[in-house]
């Protein structure tokens, strides 16, 4: 299903789209989760509010995280819980990630969610988002944070890596030694090693560009920051 976010209010907009009417992921503001018209237009039941005071929501399912939008704040903590509410929530219905404006805290969450589950790095997880909600700016606290989740992440997929080259150079040691102990063949453990080797260098080069981004949109932030100050 193809959600046009032209014709959607600026309230909202469609990050992830339904499939078969289920599974889209929406990110909006304080406006769009207190519409109850809104929310059953576009079948969204269930709503994640990522946001300071206790609101009212109307015909949906909803998790409080109860969160300030400001650096220091530990948002990372609530990663999973907020993960899991929308893993299980997607498989029925529709869902709503919002805060008061749209733009920080609920654009965080929503991009630990994405990261998680299309295994993008956080600099191709913020494009997709903002080329649908163009005004997102997680502050530079969760920025860190989001960082940080993401070099997790690295470490997770390093060590299955690992284990599964492991587990193959053992079978392919097992299968290429015959029965008078002598190494037959090597090549297709050798070629294996090749791969994943290169497959880091990749990755390496990847992380490098990503971080370069991050830290440019977090200087920029500050930049706009002291620009509004004077």
């Amino acid at each position: 299903m193809f959600v046009n976010n032209s014709c959607l209010p600026n309230s909202m907009n469609c990050i992830i789209a339904p499939l078969n009417g289920v599974g889209g992921v929406y990110l909006g503001n304080l406006d769009a989760a207190q519409n109850s018209e809104l929310l059953s237009k576009y079948q969204i039941g269930a709503v994640l509010s990522v946001i300071d005071q206790s609101i009212q929501i109307k015909g949906a399912q909803k998790l409080w995280i109860m969160a300030d939008d400001c650096e220091d704040f530990p948002l990372h903590k609530y990663f999973d819980q907020a993960i899991k509410f929308i893993d299980n929530h997607s498989l029925k219905t529709n869902i709503l990630i919002h805060c008061y404006a749209g733009i920080s805290r609920s654009a965080a969450v929503c991009a630990a969610y994405m990261m998680q589950k299309y295994k993008w790095n956080l600099n191709q997880t913020l494009r997709h988002i903002q080329q649908r909600r163009k005004f997102i700016n997680p502050n530079p606290g969760f920025m860190k944070q989001l960082q940080d989740y993401e070099q997790k992440m690295k470490s997770k997929q390093i060590r299955k890596n690992s284990s599964v080259l492991m587990e193959s150079n053992e079978k392919s040691r097992h299968s290429s030694v015959g029965y008078d102990g002598n190494v037959i063949n090597l090549n297709g453990t050798n070629s294996m090693n090749k791969q994943v080797l290169n497959q880091t260098m990749q990755q390496n080069q990847r992380d490098r560009l990503s971080d370069f981004n991050v830290k440019l949109n977090s200087y920029m932030h500050q930049w706009k920051i002291r620009e509004r100050a004077h």
